[in-house]
């Protein structure tokens, strides 16, 4: 390590006069420029930090995209009050308000929980609040001090500044099996809705899944929707019968958030079913069914697995970009991986690169790899049927036409969200028979983030090997253009203090950074190695410029 560079890990290089950022102020990359601004001033109760490293996530293209029309910023005139954006970030603290000395000290590293509650209200690092497309940034009271605590995460001194930044789109995937909805019965002190339709029950409230609400209908007199604006939606339903399509259509619109619909069958249910899948997959709905009414408990408890079927089959559907690629990394570093796993995608770019990254590694691991390039009409269909379906596309068609391929007992992961109110056509009443499970999550969770980071610092997991380009602060509108046109395999991290590093790809690195190149994992893996050479030979230029 360089004299530079570790004067720079301190955090107590000299600070510049100046701080480098990105302003949009609109929709489209026409309406991001770069700018110059003085040092941001430090409040009592704030700190000063330095951005190290920032992801570039697909969620910053829905922000270029949509501008003030995004949900988070609807309101904010863009143009007096840009957004400076970043969410996938690691800092490093430079300076400390004089309220915050007992706590927080210079040199001190963090990655950030970029979705903050604070006094109630929802905001973001990145959206409403300044991201990590700027050198240097100021966190406020609503970081420090959110509702669920601090939303800062600290981070080892050993960590890489890049390995540390892709935590967070990596915690995503990390939470996508860890579904939070499998739950041992009625949820307690909650809402049950009855519906009678052919056959009569009761549920038995066992100890501890007791609800405090419970209402009884009868499907052909009564008014689902009127029912759901009356009072609300319901934590359960349990529907004794099997009712017509359209009912139960109906029916559903009935469940809340992490509800649960229990079907007690007395015969088929027949037909297409419009089935909510942004909401299955924003508000983790999960659907039960049995055909025993004196046990619905049984129904609950069946099937509650979400991680990979050990020695199985599992598919990753529209798998060749950056999240995609990150699945099938954490699926073959399992501690009991599939045995068998198809890649689909339209790009035979992407699976080409899916072959030289991941497979000499899932040969070691005896796993077979099996690339099918739907642009050509490949069958995938041909492989299955599948313990796990891991769905990155978010299309209600293509889960419609994917669904029927699953195995009995097989889980559907709903990786890619589609906006609340989507529905896709299914064939719920085998989806149901078949004990099959649809799933989804959305984000992640404080304890998501530091599980992820464990498993990092840990060395279980490598977000490195994520890691497909890089760049400075400069390079951030070509990133983005990468990103939204997937010109790369897996994500691109910028380096804001070494601001006119090109956008490089893994690549690229060969000519353009022969002894950064050389520290590469067989010459196609970032590593902390390589890292440390790109900031020896970059920092003394520009990060201790004084």
């Amino acid at each position: 390590m360089t004299q530079v560079l570790g004067l720079y890990r301190s955090g107590l290089q000299p600070l510049p006069t100046e701080n480098k950022r990105w302003h949009l102020t609109g929709a489209g990359l026409d309406s991001l420029r770069e700018v110059t601004l003085k040092m941001p001033s430090l409040g009592p109760d704030e700190l000063l930090v330095r951005h190290d490293a920032c992801g570039i996530c697909f969620s910053d293209i829905k922000i270029i995209n949509l501008g003030p029309g995004h949900p988070r910023l609807l309101g904010r005139d863009m143009t007096a009050d840009p957004v400076v954006m970043g969410h996938e970030v690691a800092l490093t603290v430079v300076g400390v308000g004089k309220s915050l000395t007992d706590k927080f000290q210079v040199g001190q590293r963090y990655i950030i929980q970029a979705d903050v509650y604070f006094q109630g209200r929802n905001t973001a690092y990145g959206y409403q609040l300044d991201g990590g497309m700027a050198q240097y940034g100021v966190v406020t009271q609503e970081v420090l001090s959110g509702d669920e605590g601090c939303y800062l995460i600290p981070v080892k001194d050993r960590t890489g500044y890049a390995e540390a930044a892709l935590v967070e789109p990596w915690a995503c995937v990390v939470a996508a099996y860890e579904y939070p909805n499998y739950r041992a019965g009625l949820v307690d002190g909650g809402r049950l809705l009855i519906v009678h339709a052919g056959l009569e029950g009761t549920p038995d409230f066992e100890p501890g899944h007791q609800p405090a609400t419970v209402i009884t209908v009868e499907i052909g007199s009564t008014d689902f929707t009127h029912l759901q604006l009356e009072g609300g939606r319901f934590d359960d339903i349990v529907v004794y019968g099997t009712p017509e399509a359209e009912s139960m259509t109906a029916i559903m619109g009935c469940l809340g958030g992490r509800g649960i619909l229990c079907l007690v069958r007395d015969k088929p249910l027949i037909g297409k079913i419009a089935v909510d899948i942004g909401r299955v997959h924003y508000e983790q709905q999960l659907f039960v069914s049995t055909d025993n009414p004196a046990d619905i408990t049984a129904a609950y408890r069946r099937n509650t697995r979400s991680e990979l079927l050990p020695g199985g089959r599992t598919w990753f559907a529209g798998a060749g970009g950056p999240m995609g690629q990150m699945h099938l990394q954490r699926a073959v570093m399992l501690e009991n991986p599939p045995k068998t796993i198809v890649v689909t995608d339209r790009h035979a770019d992407r699976l080409a690169r899916i072959s030289v990254r991941f497979g000499d590694l899932m040969t070691e691991r005896g796993i077979e790899l099996i690339l099918v390039d739907m642009a050509v009409g490949g069958d995938p269909g041909a492989y299955g049927p599948y313990d796990d379906i891991v769905n990155m596309v978010p299309n209600p068609e293509l889960i419609a036409s994917t669904l029927p391929h699953l195995a009995e007992n097989g889980v559907y992961n709903i990786f890619a969200g589609v906006a609340k109110g989507v529905a896709a056509e299914l064939d719920l009443g085998t989806i149901l028979a078949k004990n099959q499970r649809l799933i989804g999550t959305s984000g992640s969770s404080i304890a998501d983030l530091r599980h992820t980071l464990e498993l990092v610092e840990t060395k279980k997991l490598s977000t490195n090997a994520s890691l497909a380009a890089i760049g400075g602060l400069t390079a951030f509108r070509d990133g983005l253009a990468a990103v939204k046109a997937g010109r790369f395999p897996g994500k691109v991290v910028i380096f804001p203090l070494l601001d006119d590093l090109p956008l490089l790809s893994i690549e690229d690195l060969k000519a353009q950074l022969p002894t950064v190149y050389a520290k590469l994992e067989g010459e196609v893996f970032w590593t902390g190695e390589a890292e440390e050479e790109l900031l020896n030979l970059k920092l003394g230029t520009h990060a201790c410029d004084s």
